[in-house]
């Protein structure tokens, strides 16, 4: 087994870094995250740097890399807390997985290059991880598809240049491309505590959609979702542990520094037994994700260990935040400081992508199908 990354992923993962930091500490950070607005300047670089098109392959003008450059990415930016090309990443394997050809090649190369944004409209208001209860229907009608329905909890929908919806056809659940352009379609913003760099929208939905815009075949949704989502889920964990090691490594800092009596707050025992346990949690999270970003790479079933990898890095982030406090104690808790938001952000991943609870459902029913470990 090889635990090291390869040496163009090291430098990969030192640039990505690099650029976070520097991207982290423009001031308009702070006003972009308290107007929920999108950071379309770090959005224009990193796709200038191709890596909104890290696995898309070359001959659609990508970089052609695979699921660890895209976890080292997701990382590194989240570790900074400014955003990374999780939606595009999820748009572009859906196309790759089922789109047809003329597909591939009308989005796959502007939403490498970063000239298309996407969103993924999924949820409704009372449907999230249970796709037999999805009411927007998609009516065939001649050689286009009237779709009507209310999507809800969606990032970047606004934003986006086309997203991927999920609807009901006599077919079943089924998936469509919606171009931003396409009347009929509006969006109502909304107020998240959360994941604030990620506006997100409510989208109302009567129109009519030309059948090429079928991505798959009717009722093949599931397939793709399942495709799609061990994927992104990958960039979830990479998200929470950028997360995790941005929030304790602030904490060290300070507790390396502030003073108490005649020590600094590392000093202390209790406070270090704190730190070597979150370090300890984070590096074993870190290999759980790595393994599953390798069988992605390696086109081995890695659902399992995706599920394992989105679940625990969810717990180890939250466990990281909550006691990050202890080691910084009134510090944190002001209005704009980096902990309140990696508390937010990570709350609010929580939900996104799939719940821990459905997290552990889907890691049951596998251990439970394998009879084995």
């Amino acid at each position: 087994m090889d635990f090291e990354y390869s040496n163009e992923q090291m430098d990969l993962k030192k640039e990505v870094s690099a650029f976070a930091k520097a991207a982290a500490a423009d001031p308009k950070r702070i006003q972009e995250e308290m107007d929920s607005t999108f950071s379309w300047d770090i959005y224009k670089q990193i796709s200038e740097k191709g890596w909104t098109g890290i696995l898309v392959p070359k001959e659609y003008g990508g970089q052609g890399k695979g699921a660890m450059e895209y976890s080292i990415i997701m990382e590194e930016t989240a570790k900074e807390l400014i955003p990374g090309p999780q939606t595009a990443v999820q748009a572009q394997k859906s196309i790759l997985t089922v789109g047809t050809e003329a597909q591939k090649r009308r989005y796959l190369p502007k939403l490498a290059s970063g000239e298309y944004i996407s969103a993924q409209a999924i949820s409704e208001p009372t449907v999230g991880s249970s796709f037999k209860d999805i009411k927007t229907q998609a009516v065939k009608d001649g050689k286009f598809y009237h779709i009507k329905g209310h999507k809800t909890h969606i990032n970047l929908a606004e934003e986006a240049d086309v997203f991927i919806l999920l609807a009901l056809t006599s077919k079943g659940i089924t998936e469509f491309l919606i171009e931003k352009s396409t009347p009929g379609v509006t969006f109502k913003k909304a107020n998240p505590f959360g994941l604030r760099s990620a506006p997100i929208y409510d989208v109302y939905l009567d129109c009519r959609v030309p059948e090429e815009q079928l991505l798959g075949r009717e009722g093949g949704a599931l397939e793709i979702f399942l495709a799609t989502f061990n994927l992104s889920r990958i960039g979830n964990a990479s998200t929470f542990i950028g997360y995790a090691r941005g929030c304790l490594e602030l904490a060290i800092n300070y507790a390396k520094q502030r003073v108490v009596g005649k020590n600094h707050v590392a000093d202390f025992q209790g406070i270090q037994w704190i730190i070597a346990d979150l370090a300890s949690q984070i590096q074993a999270t870190g290999l759980i994700r790595d393994k599953a970003a390798w069988m992605a790479d390696q086109g081995r079933e890695h659902s399992l260990d995706t599920s394992m990898a989105k679940y625990l890095a969810g717990e180890v982030a939250e466990k990281v935040v909550n006691k990050s406090f202890s080691l910084v104690g009134s510090r944190a808790c002001y209005v704009g400081s980096r902990f309140e938001q990696y508390l937010r952000d990570v709350k609010a991943l929580q939900v996104g992508g799939g719940t821990s609870e459905i997290m552990k459902n889907n890691i049951a029913r596998e251990v439970l199908m394998a009879n084995s470990l």
